[in-house]
C-alpha cells in the first residue's frame, strides 16, 4: 500500500492546529469556500469552535469530533505558504468549472453566453482575496494632519463627488468613493432623473460614469441626458417637435462638450444584470461612479427570487463589497412601500417604508428619500434619511421637466414658503 500525501488544505488545518495560527490564517485571506469536501466542514468547526470557546481546538478534540480524520505532519511547513497555495487550488477548480460550462455554450454557437460565463465567473474568482489592511493610527498622524489641512484649501470643502445640488453637497460633502449610496421613494418621483443629473455633473467635472438603468433604453436615457445639457424639452426631442432655436443649442451644447471623459450608459431591459457582470463592467471601464437605478431588478447569483428580501440583502452586500474592492462610489435607488408612509398627505418616508429589504439601511452609507412636496406639484424634497457621515437635513428641487431644468429652491429664493429654510452652513 502507497503512502496517502497531504494534501495542502490538510496541511493547513494541522498547521493551524497545531501553532495556535487560526487568526494569522484569516488574515491572510483564507476562508471556508476555499476548502473541498470533508475539508470544508473541518474549517467550518473550527472556525465554529474558536467562536463558541473563544480558542483553537486541540487535535485531540478534533480526532474525537472527526475520528476517521488524518492531517498530516506540517511542522516543517510555511503557514503563509500553505494559505496561498489552498486560495489558488480554489481558484484552479473554479476556472475549471467555468471552462466546464462555457465550452457547451461555445459548442452550440452561443459565444455571447460563454463569454457572460467566464467574465463574471473570473471576476469573482480574481477578486477572491482579503480585501482588508491594518492601519497604525499613531504611525499616521502626520499624513491625517496633511490631509486636514489639504481639505481646508479647498474651495468647495467636498470629499467625494459633487451630486449637482449645492445643499445636498453640504450636508453630504459629496459622494465618497467606497460609499454604497440609495435613494429611495416612490414611483414616478424623478430618482431616474436625479441619478442622471448626478452622472452629468460627474461627466461634466472629469469624472466617468457608470449609468446601469433597468427601465429605460439607451435611446432614451441619451435623449434626457441631451435634452439637460442644452435645457430643451425632453418630450419635444423624443418627438422631433424641438424649434429650430432648441436645435441650434443642442448643437451647440454637444459640440462644445464633445472632448469629454467617457459617459457610460448600460441598457438592461431584461433585468439580467448581476454583481459580477456589474463588477466586469467596473473593471472594463474603470469609472469614477456608478450608478444603479431600479436595484431591486437585479439578478441575484445564488438563485433567490427577483426582488425577494434574501436577494435584495445578497445584493445591497455585495454591491458594497464592490464598492470598497474598487474604491468607487455606487449610488442605487429603490422604491417605498406606499402603505408604509407617514400619511396619505405629507407621503413622508421613513426608514421602515423601503420596500424589499432592510438590507437597504444596513448595508448603504447614506440613504436619501425622494418625496412630494406637500405644498407645490412641481417641486420635491430630498431629505438625508440616515447617514455614517452626513448630517441629516433636506433639499427642496423644482421639476421643470419641459425646459429639463432642475433647480434647488434655497432661502435666496422669492418663494415666501422658503424663508425659513436651512442654508446648511450651520451643520
Amino acid at each position: 500500500m502507497g503512502v496517502v500525501v497531504a494534501s495542502a488544505e490538510q496541511l493547513l488545518i494541522s498547521k493551524v492546529l497545531k501553532d495556535s495560527s487560526l487568526v494569522d490564517a484569516i488574515g491572510m485571506g483564507v476562508q471556508a469556500k476555499h476548502f473541498s469536501g470533508t475539508n470544508a466542514g473541518l474549517w467550518s468547526w473550527i472556525l465554529e469552535f474558536w467562536q463558541s470557546h473563544s480558542e483553537i481546538p486541540t487535535a485531540r478534540a478534533l480526532g474525537t469530533e472527526y475520528p476517521s480524520v488524518s492531517l498530516g505532519d506540517a511542522s516543517g511547513e510555511s503557514l503563509s505558504r500553505l494559505v496561498e497555495e489552498v486560495i489558488d487550488g480554489h481558484r484552479k477548480a473554479k476556472v475549471s468549472e467555468l471552462m466546464t460550462e462555457a465550452l457547451p455554450l461555445l459548442s452550440d454557437g452561443n459565444t455571447k453566453g460563454a463569454i457572460s460565463v467566464l467574465s463574471s465567473g473570473l471576476q469573482e474568482v480574481a477578486g477572491d482575496t482579503s480585501t482588508s489592511r491594518d492601519v497604525d493610527l499613531v504611525e499616521q498622524w502626520e499624513a491625517r494632519l496633511d490631509k486636514y489641512a489639504e481639505m481646508r484649501e479647498r474651495p468647495d470643502k467636498l470629499v467625494g463627488i459633487s451630486t449637482g445640488f449645492p445643499g445636498l453637497d453640504r450636508l453630504t460633502s459629496g459622494i465618497r468613493p467606497q460609499q454604497l449610496v440609495t435613494f429611495v421613494g416612490e414611483a414616478k418621483r424623478g430618482k431616474s432623473m436625479l441619478t442622471m443629473v448626478m452622472a452629468i455633473t460627474a461627466n461634466l467635472n472629469g469624472i466617468s460614469p457608470l449609468l446601469v438603468s433597468f427601465e429605460m433604453s439607451v435611446e432614451e436615457q441619451a435623449a434626457r441626458h441631451d435634452a439637460y445639457l442644452a435645457k430643451v424639452s425632453h418630450t419635444g426631442l423624443m418627438r422631433g417637435l424641438s424649434t429650430k432655436a432648441e436645435v441650434g443649442r443642442l448643437n451647440k451644447e454637444l459640440r462644445l462638450r464633445k472632448n469629454r471623459v467617457p459617459f457610460l450608459l448600460v441598457e438592461d431591459i431584461a433585468s439580467t444584470t448581476t454583481v459580477s457582470s456589474l463588477a466586469a463592467k467596473i473593471k472594463q471601464h474603470d469609472p469614477g461612479i456608478v450608478f444603479v437605478d431600479g436595484v431591486y431588478m437585479m439578478d441575484d447569483e445564488n438563485g433567490e427570487p427577483k426582488g425577494s428580501p434574501q436577494a435584495l440583502t445578497n445584493i445591497t452586500r455585495s454591491l458594497k463589497r464592490l464598492a470598497q474592492q474598487y474604491k468607487v462610489p455606487i449610488v442605487i435607488t429603490t422604491q417605498v412601500l406606499s402603505a408604509k408612509l407617514s400619511s396619505r398627505v405629507s407621503r413622508r418616508v421613513t426608514a421602515d417604508a423601503i420596500g424589499y429589504s432592510s438590507s437597504f439601511v444596513q448595508d448603504s452609507d447614506i440613504v436619501m428619500s425622494v418625496e412630494k412636496d406637500p405644498d407645490y406639484e412641481d417641486r420635491s424634497i430630498v431629505r438625508v434619511l440616515l447617514s455614517r457621515t452626513s448630517p441629516h437635513g433636506e433639499v427642496t428641487i423644482k421639476w421643470d421637466w419641459e425646459n429639463m431644468d432642475f433647480t434647488e429652491i434655497g432661502e435666496d429664493d422669492d418663494d415666501d414658503d422658503d424663508e425659513d429654510k436651512d442654508d446648511f452652513h450651520d451643520w
